[in-house]
């Protein structure tokens, strides 16, 4: 059983919004859109104690309206359907629970049962005497029920839940109220063993959570991994044996001195109370065999320190690393399946420490054997894999007055509808590990993308928003954004505006390759199969961008995409000497050839004297959304 959508409605920043979850759920965006607001409200729903809500958790004052968040699970397993019965009958592939906080404070669970309509309104009856009279008047008005006569509450309802499995296909789906203790990590109800939810919140305490207790994370890896009952039996019979000889050393010890002490007070209470007596003996000894416990403690070199004494990563390591353990404990031993939520999984973390993690993570979800389920909120780009694009969710906020979070995501069949009679479906899986793997991951997070060719390209632009404002772009939110020729534009468009990110291209033309393939003593052949190339390219590209398919399009500054007649190179040479004279001197100072260098690129345009050529400026406000 695995999650495959919630919805959220009414809870905090969030007012209506439906999230699809995949194995490893990744949701990224600004500060403030909700991102860890998604893991909060799945929490309350597995873990939340009645109260722990209140109205302050109603989104932007709403406290007329219910909080509720439904969870509809998939891949159930022949366990699952067992156990969850009525709610998982054969034939239907999910199973779908709702958790509600009425405006009053009532806190209730439903779930969707297959049951035969008119049943539905008997069981909904508040009485028994109700429930009697809707069910005698249904088994006389429809004798083909063939129901027994009425006797008690429990024998009708046996009756009709015995007629809903003889006529599965009559049932309706039909929420119904289900038991309190339902889920809960270890509650004990239905969903105990099948799916468990832990988060792990970026202020939880690692000294907190390595004490053995109930529901700290070592002392649920402690009940799933190390089995007490040998040890309790044998403490408590120690303890038994102790209990007997302290008692005994009691009697033997103050019997005498207590038999004086009866025999006076006899005395002095048969005066005024003939035929009374009292005695005095030692009490029953009441001793208790301790509950074993387990202590962390953490090896620094060979000396022995507290947990709460380590770094902040190293607690951190160590809070992630339990938890892991805990996920193949606990489906090791319920064999159901356990969802990691982990609240920012970089937070001081080493970025080689977090690559770790990030691969730990997608390793356990991507093991079916292990039933793991992993989702994090996350600022990192170790802890998003573009090659799993489809697996990201990115939260955006309006600036409306009653702000509104968008969940943004884009699968690999919408890519693809995106791109077609652009680009094959056959050539999106090729292209998918080298550019998207590459180039995307940083861009993920950007308010905006500005789509360039390769990374000389990325170096002017940046350069040349530097002479304004050093690191301006990028302080904007812009990411520029290099994937490795104008064929891959089209791609790495189409995954960025499904994902809600604003993307600008830019992309050469290649006008004058001719005049430079002789300079460079191409033969014919070469040069026309290098034409050709061109011309399906450029084709290729304008037809994405919805724009007029030429062999060799003139420069233009449009909407979504500019061109370049020729490439960069050709332009700035032919339209700011100034920036060719700054390279020269760049090289000069290095001593030694910089040609499409991209660190020399940005120092060059960063130093170069004169006005920016005004349809760099043109690109440039395009791709910052001016």
């Amino acid at each position: 059983m695995k999650i495959q959508s919630v919805r959220i409605k009414n809870f905090r920043t969030l007012k209506d919004v439906t999230i699809p979850f995949d194995s490893v759920t990744t949701f990224i965006g600004p500060n403030g859109v909700g991102k860890s607001t998604v893991l909060r409200a799945l929490d309350w729903y597995f873990n939340g104690k009645p109260g722990s809500l209140t109205g302050k958790d109603c989104s932007f004052g709403a406290t007329d309206e219910e909080i509720e968040v439904q969870v509809t699970f998939s891949d159930l397993t022949d366990k699952d359907r067992n156990e969850l019965g009525k709610y998982a009958p054969a034939g239907v592939t999910t199973f779908t629970a709702w958790k509600r906080r009425d405006p009053d404070g009532t806190e209730s669970l439903s779930a969707n049962s297959k049951s035969y309509a008119p049943f539905n309104a008997i069981r909904g009856k508040g009485s028994a005497a109700d429930k009697k009279a809707a069910y005698n008047d249904l088994r006389n008005s429809d004798s083909s029920l063939g129901l027994s006569a009425w006797s008690n509450v429990d024998a009708a309802s046996q009756a009709m839940t015995t007629w809903e499995a003889i006529h599965t296909d009559q049932l309706v789906e039909a929420p119904e109220s289900l038991q309190t203790n339902f889920f809960g990590f270890n509650s004990g109800g239905k969903m105990s063993g099948l799916f468990d939810f832990v988060l792990v919140t970026a202020d939880l305490r690692a000294s907190e959570e390595s004490i053995d207790g109930k529901s700290s994370i070592i002392g649920r890896i402690l009940e799933r991994s190390i089995d007490r009952t040998a040890a309790d039996e044998e403490i408590a019979d120690i303890v038994e044996k102790s209990r007997k000889q302290q008692q005994k050393v009691y009697e033997e010890k103050f019997k005498t001195q207590l038999d004086i002490m009866t025999t006076h007070l006899n005395e002095i209470v048969t005066s005024y109370s003939p035929g009374r007596a009292v005695t005095v003996a030692p009490s029953e000894v009441e001793l208790k065999a301790p509950r074993t416990t387990f202590e962390v403690t953490v090896l620094d070199s060979t000396y022995p320190t507290a947990v709460e004494r380590q770094g902040h990563g190293f607690q951190r390591t160590l809070l992630i690393s339990a938890l892991q353990l805990l996920a193949q404990s606990s489906a090791a031993s319920a064999e159901g399946t356990i969802c990691l939520a982990i609240e920012e999984p970089e937070l001081f973390q080493h970025p080689i420490q977090a690559q770790t993690f990030a691969k730990v993570l997608r390793s356990l979800a991507e093991d079916a054997a292990k039933r793991i389920q992993v989702t994090y909120a996350t600022h990192s780009p170790y802890f998003l894999e573009t090659r799993h694009f489809d697996q990201v969710r990115r939260l955006t906020r309006s600036s409306a007055e009653t702000p509104v979070v968008t969940v943004c995501f884009a699968t690999l069949a919408d890519v693809k509808a995106k791109l077609s009679g652009v680009v094959k479906p056959a050539t999106v899986d090729r292209q998918l590990d080298g550019i998207v793997a590459n180039n995307l991951a940083v861009a993920l997070f950007a308010h905006r993308a500005f789509l360039v060719e390769g990374p000389t390209e990325a170096s002017v632009f940046y350069g040349i928003g530097d002479k304004s404002s050093l690191g301006s772009l990028e302080a904007s939110g812009v990411s520029i954004v290099s994937v490795g020729g104008k064929t891959s534009i089209p791609l790495a468009h189409a995954i960025l505006t499904l994902i809600g990110i604003p993307v600008y291209a830019l992309f050469d033309a290649d006008g004058g390759f001719e005049k430079r393939a002789k300079d460079n003593g191409k033969t014919p052949d070469d040069i026309d199969k290098e034409r050709k190339s061109h011309i399906a390219e450029n084709r290729m590209a304008l037809k994405y961008f919805g724009l007029t398919e030429e062999d060799f399009p003139a420069a233009i500054v449009a909407d979504e995409v500019a061109i370049l007649e020729d490439h960069l190179e050709a332009f700035l040479s032919a339209s700011w000497a100034e920036w060719i004279i700054a390279c020269n001197d760049v090289e000069s100072a290095a001593g030694i050839r910089l040609a499409k260098n991209q660190f020399a690129y940005r120092a060059a345009t960063l130093k170069t004297e004169g006005g920016v050529p005004e349809m760099l400026t043109q690109i440039l406000a395009k791709a910052k959304g001016e």
